[in-house]
């Protein structure tokens, strides 16, 4: 009848392709299935889904007792239409043949995303034909053997990269990021061992390293503006000069205003002007996490102060402790400090895992004593060392002198909220 109300059902039958399209690329694969129960004309719609991520919800509530493999070659076999994104990332994954049977089956010149996750067993030998995805965006790959075949000219497309527990060959990484010209993010988490690390990016932004290097070059990488550096062992670099080219190649980076560095990697930074400044300095750097302090190391502490006063723009300084005993020498070479070097630009501290030990109430009296501009100091207790919620701690802090008089300091407590002195 003209004028009738439309049903729901109709609304849903009529709706343009590209709407669908956008609806089932917003929902996880377990729901996409089920939409064919929707109506007649949506028991297919699914089949066209631009996404298809076989993940931890997905086995938990899809999977149940179906075998994964023939599930997943059968998704693949009836997908049509282009396919943007995939990903294999569910819990207990192996290495296995079919693995390279079902990257095969992926569209070469569509796909965007792409994400396999070995999560069991040994790593896992890519095909070639990951490499025939020109298009790709995105690239996620964890447990596995990446070795791009001679003459590999590099995804030109590729925005974001992230490698974990990935077998690389150090001699041609470097010529590999080099041929990824749009790359913006780089994560390198527990790979392979490099002796010399080079890293080109004339668009990357943010470096994430988690494992060993020798050296690193920063080359062509002029809007890198955030570096987070871990390493797994420093005793490769005993007798080197490793701390200050590491501080030299990064003060190559004139974008560069995040750091977060473990403190020991600038011990050795003692031979060669600490704790006095630098013979090179961090201009752009604003934000600086300094992790796994040892508070009963001189060479530690003294290196540490003397990378702070080379920031002379520096903003944000966090400060994680990692400390055990108490060392009295510390304590006495923090209050031989002075203030003659004054931190201009330091707004915000925070010092997190405070246990309240003689060597770290210095060091905090030494950043109150130079910190002209400082606003806010927060200090996070130690909960296995501190049974008072920080509350002594504070009662002393509010003793020491302050250079900047607007100065406030906190104690942060996940379970008290903040206390102000």
């Amino acid at each position: 009848m003209k004028g009738a109300v439309i049903s729901e059902a109709d609304l849903l039958t009529n709706l343009p392709n590209n709407i669908i399209e956008n609806i089932l690329g917003c929902l996880p694969l377990r729901d996409v299935v089920r939409t064919s129960i929707l109506s007649r004309e949506w028991r297919y719609k699914w089949l066209s889904c631009p996404e298809i991520v076989f993940d931890f919800w997905f086995d938990q509530m899809f999977l149940g007792d179906h075998k994964l493999e023939p599930l997943i070659y059968q998704i693949l076999k009836l997908h049509k239409g282009p396919l943007l994104k995939f990903a294999l990332q569910v819990p207990d994954l192996k290495s296995s043949p079919d693995i390279d049977q079902w990257v095969r089956m992926l569209p070469n010149n569509t796909l965007q995303d792409f994400t396999l996750h070995v999560s069991r067993g040994e790593t896992h030998k890519l095909n070639s034909h990951l490499f025939a995805f020109q298009n790709l965006r995105n690239l996620k790959l964890y447990n596995c053997v990446f070795d791009p075949a001679l003459g590999f000219k590099g995804f030109s497309k590729l925005v974001n990269l992230e490698l974990q527990s990935v077998a690389v060959v150090p001699e041609t990484f470097g010529k590999f990021i080099a041929s990824c010209p749009a790359v913006e993010r780089l994560r390198l988490i527990h790979c392979t061992n490099f002796d010399f690390l080079e890293i080109t990016g004339p668009r990357l932004k943010c470096f994430e390293f988690h494992g060993v290097f020798k050296s690193v070059s920063f080359k062509n990488c002029p809007v890198l503006s955030d570096v987070k550096l871990t390493f797994s062992s420093m005793d490769f670099k005993r007798g080197n000069r490793f701390s200050l080219d590491l501080v030299k190649s990064l003060s190559c980076l004139p974008a560069l205003e995040d750091l977060q560095l473990q403190a020991y990697a600038l011990e050795d930074l003692v031979e060669h002007g600490a704790p006095n400044k630098l013979p090179v300095s961090l201009s752009m750097l604003k934000n600086l996490h300094l992790s796994d302090m040892y508070f009963e190391k001189i060479e530690e502490i003294s290196c540490a102060i003397c990378f702070i006063r080379s920031c002379p723009n520096l903003q944000r300084l966090k400060i994680t402790a990692f400390t055990f005993d108490v060392v009295d020498s510390v304590a006495d070479f923090l209050r031989s400090q002075t203030s003659s070097e004054s931190l201009s630009q330091l707004k915000t501290v925070k010092m997190q895992l405070f246990s309240g030990i003689e060597a770290e109430m210095e060091f905090v009296k030494y950043l109150l004593a130079s910190a002209t501009a400082l606003e806010e100091m927060t200090i996070t207790p130690h909960g296995g060392s501190i049974t008072d919620g920080g509350e002594s701690i504070l009662n002393e802090i509010k003793q020491y002198p302050r250079a900047s008089p607007s100065a406030t300091i906190l104690s942060s407590e996940k379970s008290n909220g903040k206390k102000h002195v």
